[in-house]
């Protein structure tokens, strides 16, 4: 039979007494949630994929807008200018006293030591981040306080024929922002002495050379900042990869969520439905052998659990219907074949009166004898016909024993052989056991069954004897035992061994049904015996000396209805 299943049952059979692992009952249970469940908890999985998933890409895609525009943000920051080498150096404001003033000092800012003139971009926006500017520039004074001023503070001021430079400087004026910048500063600490600037420049500084300082880091009151744009090619990979951070998220949520379902079909939905697939197909082609197996107990597997009941029930119903078919087909050629002998011995019978007839010495005790005997042929079809009316099947053949006279039985056997061998060209002789000559033992059986299995077997022998056929009749162990003898090839092997099995034939044709001895077997049985098929001579080889075939029937056997 074959097996409609979802997926195998293979794997080790846990002993009776092994408690499953934890993971073992989660794993069962898992196998046998319920749709919505496994949906649940499918989407639950991928979405919780998709927000690490699209957390991660987007921060990958930060980040490569941060490394867009790296190159201005690291020139962007605070520089000094070196006149001498005509550069920008890092730097960074150093406080030098309470008051917040403070200087700038020369640093290294992520390995950049200078920045020359001519790497800066024309478009970078410079403007001066000193305390002292070159416009107007007001300083804290410790412990000094002008009469005319509300705060301690000194300011110096640009000659009037000095153009006042823009808030943000240009790149290519910016050496000359710077020197004269310096200039003013350091005259300004002339002035004022007691200044804290003073105590880091000198007015003997020449600040064209070091602005300041002879050795070590530079180090100067005027300090720039620089704010430098990204390219055009920048910003756009900046939007580009911003656009791409705000796409992962709905992006990598709506893949997921399709992972999910497609995972959910080809796990949970797609086994069940191919097994149920298979099952309908193979019950529309009315193929009923195979089971429908889902090893889930989800909703798919109660449904496929309904669809094998289902199968069950038709496969049933199905056979039911073939086997009646089958006891009906061979009813009717068990009927037709049961019937032909009766009609060949009558058929015997009136072309036999018919001569008499027409030879004129058909005397009228011979005629008597000769109605008599059909009467009694019409009699046994009438019985036949009558029992085989009602029945749907051989085995409901019905047993009806009477007390029949040994002398009645021994009659009717040799009137079916005399019948049967005489249409066949055959010489026939009947003979009886001595205890039953001498004691003509009363016998309690259904005479037609016997009656008809001596039909089938006389008429079996009379095609296959060369020239004579025997019967003895004899009664033992409570059984009347009728023997039937050829002289024909006798049976082959396969006929020993299958003989009696519904429509064996050595030699099938269109007038015989291979019943006679399926019916005669099945009639011995229900008369509380059987049917025993052997050769003549005792090794059993093929035309040695013809067939036997030995009848019993039980003479202790009631009114029996098999059904």
């Amino acid at each position: 039979m074959a097996r409609v299943a979802g997926s195998p049952d293979g794997g080790r059979a846990p002993h009776p007494d092994e408690r499953p692992s934890v993971f073992a009952r989660i794993r069962h249970s898992w196998r046998n949630a319920s749709l919505k469940t496994s949906f649940m908890v499918y989407m639950l999985v991928f979405l919780l994929i998709a927000l690490v998933v699209s957390s991660a890409t987007a921060s990958v895609f930060a980040s490569l807008q941060n490394d867009a525009t790296r190159d201005a943000y690291e020139m962007s920051g605070l520089y000094l200018y070196d006149e001498s080498t005509d550069s920008l150096v890092p730097a960074r404001a150093v406080e030098i006293d309470e008051n917040g003033s403070s200087v700038f000092v020369q640093t290294v800012r992520d390995d950049m030591t200078s920045l020359p003139m001519r790497d800066v971009s024309p478009l970078t926006s410079i403007t001066d981040a000193s305390d002292y500017q070159y416009t107007s520039v007001t300083f804290g004074l410790s412990g000094s306080q002008s009469s005319d001023e509300t705060s301690d503070a000194l300011t110096i001021e640009a000659p009037e024929d000095e153009d006042l430079p823009a808030e943000d400087l240009s790149v290519e004026g910016l050496p000359v922002y710077d020197a004269q910048a310096r200039a003013r500063f350091y005259a300004w600490i002339e002035e004022h002495p007691e200044s804290p600037y003073a105590a880091f420049f000198s007015a003997d500084d020449d600040p064209a050379f070091d602005n300041g300082s002879s050795s070590g880091l530079l180090t100067s009151p005027i300090g720039y900042y620089l704010s430098t744009p990204p390219s055009d090619e920048a910003l756009l990979l900046s939007s580009l990869f911003g656009t791409l951070t705000f796409l992962m998220f709905p992006l990598w949520f709506g893949l997921c969520i399709f992972a999910a379902a497609r995972r959910f079909f080809q796990k949970r939905l797609q086994p069940g439905f191919t097994v149920l697939d298979e099952a309908a197909s193979n019950i529309a082609h009315q193929d009923l052998d195979f089971v429908v197996a889902y090893d889930r107990d989800d909703e798919l597997g109660r449904l496929a659990s309904s669809f094998e009941t289902m199968r069950a029930s038709l496969a049933a119903s199905q056979r039911s219907l073939w086997r009646t078919a089958e006891e009906r087909k061979r009813l009717n050629a068990a009927f037709a074949h049961d019937l032909r002998t009766p009609l060949t011995i009558l058929k015997g019978k009136i072309e036999l009166l018919d001569a008499h007839l027409q030879t004129g010495d058909a005397s009228p005790e011979r005629l008597a004898a000769s109605v008599s005997s059909l009467a009694d042929q019409v009699k046994r079809l009438e019985r036949y016909v009558e029992a085989m009316s009602g029945l749907q099947k051989l085995e409901d053949r019905t047993i009806t024993a009477h007390d029949v006279p040994f002398d009645d039985a021994a009659i009717m056997i040799d009137d079916i052989g005399v019948a049967l061998s005489a249409q066949h060209g055959r010489a026939f002789g009947l003979s009886v056991s001595p205890r039953c000559d001498r004691e003509r033992p009363a016998l309690r059986l259904d005479q037609s069954i016997v009656g008809e299995v001596a039909e089938n077997l006389l008429s079996n022998a009379a095609r296959y004897a060369c020239a004579r056929i025997d019967a003895r009749m004899d009664v033992q162990d409570g059984s009347l035992v009728l023997i039937v003898e050829d002289d024909g090839p006798g049976f082959s092997p396969d006929a020993l061994e299958r003989g009696c099995a519904p429509f064996f034939s050595e030699a099938p044709s269109s007038d015989h049904f291979g019943l006679g001895l399926n019916i005669a077997s099945l009639l011995c049985e229900k008369h509380g015996g059987g049917l025993v098929l052997e050769n003549r001579e005792p090794s059993g080889t093929e035309g040695g000396g013809g067939a036997r075939v030995i009848a019993r029937f039980s003479l202790e056997c009631g009114d029996v209805d098999s059904r």
